[in-house]
């Protein structure tokens, strides 16, 4: 299976970050870090790495749960998605500002005023929907600042805005959501899929990962003859199945969360 232009991106970052990054120490480990870096996405091309495994399916449930505004464990499972423990109180609820601030933004519903405002007025530069909320108290803010689509001609283009990105967990994941995202959105509002471009400011490896970074480094190379993945993408925002056949990527590298 072809490494994928993602792919190749993602690697270059690591490669970069590893070169020429200087070290920073947040709470949970001494990581290395880049300022400011992009990873452009075609519409053509599924970004799961080939190198190592995603698991794809768990990363559809997360959006599906944040379409319907889940804010219990229990919620995100029922959709197909395990990972958001690290974040549940002990009542089994969980602090989802995903979810939260899509639906309700100082009594905005961002998502249904943005899918209103793509199908009436198209061409404004206003398509965007806010993550960020410096009043919040939730356990894991969200590391996406802002979402904003831009129509041309008949495709819509995502510009993905990220505050910080955990790149062996978390931008590995982040790239197949943030495509995701941009495809179940233009078929809700009639148009093609387009570009995403997703702007990183704060790209970092935790050191404790290094050792597991070249394990994926080691092996991510793949023969470039062999098929792409087939993609099938059913129903709108609100109700949608996602069904990838053909993804066979080298091996598991399992990193553990630390951000």
């Amino acid at each position: 299976m072809r490494i994928t232009q993602a792919e190749r991106q993602y690697v270059a970052l690591i490669h970069r970050i590893r070169e020429t990054s200087f070290s920073t120490y947040p709470t949970k480990g001494e990581t290395i870090s880049v300022v400011s870096t992009s990873i452009d996405l075609v519409p053509y091309e599924v970004p799961l790495l080939r190198g190592r495994k995603i698991y794809w399916a768990g990363l559809v449930g997360e959006l599906k749960a944040f379409i319907s505004n889940e804010n219990t464990i229990k919620g995100f499972e029922e959709h197909g998605c395990n990972f958001w423990g690290s974040w549940a109180n002990d009542d089994g609820s969980v602090d989802v500002d995903y979810a939260r601030l899509l639906h309700n933004f100082n009594g905005r519903n961002q998502l249904k005023d943005l899918i209103r405002g793509i199908k009436q007025n198209p061409h404004s530069r206003k398509h965007v929907i806010s993550l960020w909320d410096p009043s919040s108290s939730a356990k894991q803010v969200p590391c996406v600042l802002s979402y904003q689509f831009i129509v041309r001609g008949n495709k819509l283009h995502l510009i993905w805005t990220q505050r910080s990105a955990d790149v062996m967990v978390g931008l590995a994941s982040d790239m197949f959501s943030a495509w995701l995202f941009n495809q179940v959105l233009a078929r809700t509002v009639g148009l093609e899929a387009g570009t995403v471009t997703m702007n990183i400011a704060d790209a970092h490896i935790y050191k404790a990962h290094l050792p597991k970074v070249e394990k994926y480094l080691s092996g991510y190379r793949t023969p470039d003859d062999e098929q792409e993945p087939e993609v099938i993408i059913d129903g709108d925002i609100w109700d949608f199945t996602v069904t990838i056949k053909g993804y066979r990527p080298m091996k598991t590298v399992k990193f553990e969360l630390l951000s």
